[in-house]
């Protein structure tokens, strides 16, 4: 039964995502400067990880797509395309990120662990496990986000995904 319930939200998850891959969502507008993403303030704690603008992979890349629940509808809000950058959109802040660590078992150019950072101040620790395989790709299970801001406040969030490559 509980591998049952494990693939029925992998599923779901899967198919979220794949409606989130598809939406017409306007791109976020990304800030010249740094942003300042304050995790102690009430207004981000109460809005926590917000939805990404873009969740598609690009053409002839590898990487992964987190999601967590946002109500009832599964939302993506954490991309990384292997080899460029990872976007996050904290509490409505879309935060560009590159990876600075990563370890564990690894495919599709995404590892169990991996620390990406902003480079002004914001930190994001994102682990997951591989899961059952798919032609192009895996799910990834378990896994967490962990938002730090440079005053050392944090936020965590479980989270579900995928990883392959985008011919």
């Amino acid at each position: 039964m509980k591998i049952f319930r494990l693939s029925s939200f992998a599923l779901l998850g899967l198919a979220g995502a794949c409606a989130t891959l598809g939406t017409t969502t306007p791109k976020a507008q990304h800030s010249e400067g740094p942003v300042s993403v304050d995790l102690a303030s009430e207004a981000a704690g109460a809005q926590g990880l917000r939805p990404i603008a873009d969740a598609k992979l690009p053409d002839e890349s590898c990487g992964m797509v987190l999601w967590t629940l946002e109500g009832r509808r599964p939302a993506a809000v954490f991309r990384f395309v292997s080899g460029d950058e990872a976007d996050i959109n904290i509490a409505g802040k879309p935060v560009t990120l590159k990876r600075t660590d990563y370890s564990g078992a690894a495919g599709f150019g995404v590892f169990e662990r991996q620390t990406f950072d902003s480079g002004d101040g914001v930190s994001v620790e994102v682990s997951a496990r591989f899961g059952l395989g798919f032609e192009g790709g895996a799910y990834l299970e378990q896994g967490l986000i962990k938002v730090r801001d440079k005053s050392g406040w944090s936020m965590v969030s479980p989270t579900a995904g995928i990883a392959g490559c985008k011919n």
